[in-house]
């Protein structure tokens, strides 16, 4: 079973988790990304070169980031990483909205084993570590959404208490959250 962290963050959230992450030898992919890319190491100044809305963390001092070329379509040639056998997290963006609202954005991992033949082996135990110190973070300091099961950055939570800023579920037609106390 996969573990999810579903948050909203500005900027200035999204640099304190990066500089959070700094220290953990992570880098940086695209989800599709033409062959010879090396990964972006992740620290504080890596916020602002980030130009699309998802893209993977690599724990490559754990293992191999394994991934395969698209045979069809428009990105046919470029390359993938493959979620299950590699030390990745997914990660999407929390963003703007054509209105101004803030979309929320998850942290998704697959840290379980299951039964099936090719998964026995497992992910590795700093995998889930580091997945831990992240929800620690958010319990941390973060802040609770209104109804509950997102977390809220600091910067975003104050934005949306002073009625600057609309938190937003992903999707169509997505309900809109508020910040717990």
């Amino acid at each position: 079973m996969a573990a999810t962290l579903e948050y909203f963050m500005l900027p200035e959230d999204e640099r304190a988790l990066f500089r959070r992450l700094a220290g953990k030898e992570l880098t940086l992919y695209p989800e599709i990304f033409p062959p010879g890319t090396v990964g972006i190491p992740v620290d504080d100044k890596t916020v602002e070169i980030l130009d699309q809305e998802a893209y993977y963390l690599a724990a490559e001092r754990l293992g191999p980031v394994v991934v395969r070329p698209l045979a069809r379509g428009r990105d046919r040639g470029m390359l993938e990483i493959e979620e299950i056998p590699s030390p990745v997290y997914h990660y999407e963006r929390s963003l703007p909205n054509e209105k101004g609202e803030l979309v929320g954005g998850r942290l998704w991992a697959e840290l379980d084993v299951d039964d099936s033949p090719g998964q026995r082996i497992g992910k590795p135990a700093a995998l889930k570590v580091i997945f831990e110190e992240v929800n620690q973070f958010f319990r941390s300091s973060w802040r609770r959404s209104d109804p509950k099961g997102w977390w809220v950055g600091p910067a975003a939570g104050a934005a949306v208490k002073g009625r600057k800023l609309v938190l937003r579920e992903p999707g169509h037609k997505g309900r809109t959250y508020g910040v717990w106390r």
